[in-house]
């Protein structure tokens, strides 16, 4: 487990104590986590070509599927919406984002992906808008490496 603001790895299965300010939630992400993280947005289709961050926490392997609709009418009951995979190989260190399925009026074709490797000591909350790397995504599998 990290601690979202500061970075420290914790031991599972164990009772903690921790410092609860009126202003700053507990936080803690489990290792192998693939956490999406897109800008500050007012509703729900302003900017939907954006770049995405997937933050990956490393130290066990992980999955996670991104799904989108036109988050806007009921379309998605028809099928209308997309799914992409990933997969988070810790030993081998490598991010595969998969090929996407199902489609839906008004999807962004061609995204730009971030993804940011968080290890222990590094916090989440530092700066929200960091990333290591960053691809070209257009529906095809691509494999990133930490």
């Amino acid at each position: 487990w990290y601690d979202f603001y500061t970075g420290e790895r914790l031991a599972g299965g164990n009772n903690i104590t921790a410092n609860a300010p009126l202003n700053q939630m507990p936080l803690y992400v489990k290792a192998g986590s693939v956490v999406p993280m897109g800008p500050v947005t007012q509703y729900v289709d302003e900017k939907p070509d954006a770049p995405l961050t997937f933050t990956v926490y490393t130290g066990a392997d992980g999955s996670f599927s991104l799904y989108e609709d036109d988050g806007v009418t009921n379309a998605y009951t028809r099928g209308e919406a997309s799914r992409i995979p990933l997969t988070w190989k810790d030993r081998t260190g490598e991010l595969t984002i998969g090929a996407r399925t199902g489609s839906y009026k008004g999807m962004v074709d061609n995204r730009t992906f971030r993804v940011r490797f968080i290890t222990p000591g590094i916090s989440t909350s530092g700066n929200l808008d960091a990333f290591d790397k960053e691809v070209a995504y257009s529906g095809a599998a691509v494999t990133v490496k930490r």
